[in-house]
């Protein structure tokens, strides 16, 4: 068996220095994004901020139909913190976000925003979501029509955050899909909308997010005022503690002219 040869060394330019090859340029899979923003809004000026969010940065982030505004929320009061809305808004890909920044950057209207927002908002926290496999909502049709109706109920969502173990965040996304997903489907009290894992880079890296719609609201009422009997005190709530003992829970209100309720 021969000798191994070294790797080539950068050839010598013409002024003696030596040129480097380019970098190959990295590739993104086209897979969806989501944009989970949390924020926290200045004392009595929820509704003023809901409203600029549906006429300032819905226009603003859909109109080159890389993106779509689809749920904005409330945090009901006396289940969290105060003045906390939240949205979630869908990216066609790394690239596409990547483009919205760079146009962005010499917007006069994306400046507005963030100066009105100085007054709107203390305070943003946001991360980029990837759908699990086998989560409800994969993508988003783009093309579409966007919706523009607004509702008289609007829906209730429980929101709930896991934080698995050290190197079981996998293992909770497939239990949470083969375990918990047929116990909710078989009650019918809730429903499972979407399911995401947090984007490499953007945010705490063991963390996945639950969204559920309530369907049936006597019963999730009475569950909150009896707490798990019976049945529901085993399946998922015993089998969870393999892979997570941390989750938070929070319930959303969507705002009558949230695009999906």
């Amino acid at each position: 068996m021969g000798k191994r040869r070294p790797p080539a060394l950068p050839a010598p330019s013409h002024d003696g220095q030596c040129v480097l090859p380019a970098a190959p340029r990295p590739g993104y899979a086209a897979i969806m994004l989501y944009l989970h923003e949390t924020h926290q809004v200045a004392g009595g000026k929820m509704t003023e901020f809901g409203e600029a969010l549906r006429t300032v940065w819905r226009p603003l982030v859909e109109e080159s139909g890389d993106a779509r505004l689809l749920w904005f929320w409330e945090l009901t009061h006396g289940t969290g913190a105060s003045y906390q809305a939240i949205s979630v808004t869908a990216v066609r890909d790394w690239a596409a976000w990547g483009r919205l920044l760079e146009a962005w950057k010499d917007d006069a209207r994306a400046r507005d925003w963030q100066r009105q927002m100085g007054e709107l908002r203390r305070e943003v926290t946001a991360k980029m979501l990837l759908p699990v496999h086998w989560s409800p909502l994969q993508d988003v049709d783009l093309a579409a029509p966007p919706a523009t109706s607004t509702v008289a109920d609007p829906a209730i969502h429980l929101h709930d955050t896991g934080w698995p173990y050290s190197g079981k965040l996998d293992d909770y996304i497939d239990a949470l899909g083969s375990i918990y997903y047929p116990q909710v489907r078989q009650s019918q009290m809730i429903t499972i909308d979407a399911c995401w894992r947090v984007a490499p880079g953007t945010g705490r890296h063991h963390e996945v997010v639950l969204l559920q719609k309530i369907l049936d609201w006597p019963r999730f009422t009475k569950l909150l005022s009896h707490g798990e009997r019976g049945a529901q005190r085993r399946g998922w709530m015993v089998e969870g503690l393999r892979f997570r003992e941390q989750w938070e829970s929070k319930l959303l209100r969507a705002a009558p002219w949230s695009p999906r309720q």
